[in-house]
């Protein structure tokens, strides 16, 4: 089984185990790391991620992977929760975080530029629109789009706060 195949095993596999106790599977990527393959999974829930379930879900994820003997020869688990800055790979990503301020680095240029960094407007089918201050409104395959991640907003929700004289 290639890299590729294995991925996607793990993916519907691991996506079903953590659909039953209301978490999803962000992301899982797969490397080489000193001879051993390195399995990184990133879960989710609309409540947020703890650290005590990280360490939760290493444990089950572990006897799993164990127990099914899924990923060949050695291997690291690590598990995580995918940050405020998370990456958006998948178009119900997007669509999750219409409305915040994301960074997308496309594969090749469009309008003569890489990066765009703005408002995600809209997550369709097999595109996106991004309000750039610079370069407005634009329409981005996801097929064209190398990375993207959410631009952390340090002052969210304070912003939007009016003081209120005491009275």
């Amino acid at each position: 089984m290639d890299r590729g195949q294995l991925r996607e095993e793990l993916t519907r596999r691991l996506q079903a185990l953590l659909g039953e106790e209301m978490f999803d599977l962000w992301d899982l990527d797969l490397a080489s790391q000193s001879g051993r393959t390195v399995v990184r999974i990133s879960l989710d829930r609309p409540t947020g991620v703890t650290i005590a379930d990280c360490a939760y879900w290493n444990k089950k994820i572990g006897r799993y992977l164990e127990a099914e003997n899924v990923v060949p020869g050695s291997y690291v688990l690590e598990v995580g929760s995918p940050g405020i800055e998370r990456s958006l790979s998948r178009p119900e990503h997007f669509a999750r975080f219409v409305g915040r301020s994301v960074e997308v680095r496309l594969h090749d240029l469009h309008l003569g530029r890489r990066t765009y960094r703005g408002e995600l407007r809209q997550a369709g089918e097999g595109t996106i629109l991004l309000e750039d201050p610079i370069a407005g409104v634009v329409s981005l395959p996801y097929s064209a789009i190398k990375h993207s991640h959410i631009v952390a907003d340090p002052w969210e929700g304070l912003r939007a706060k009016e003081r209120r004289p005491k009275g």
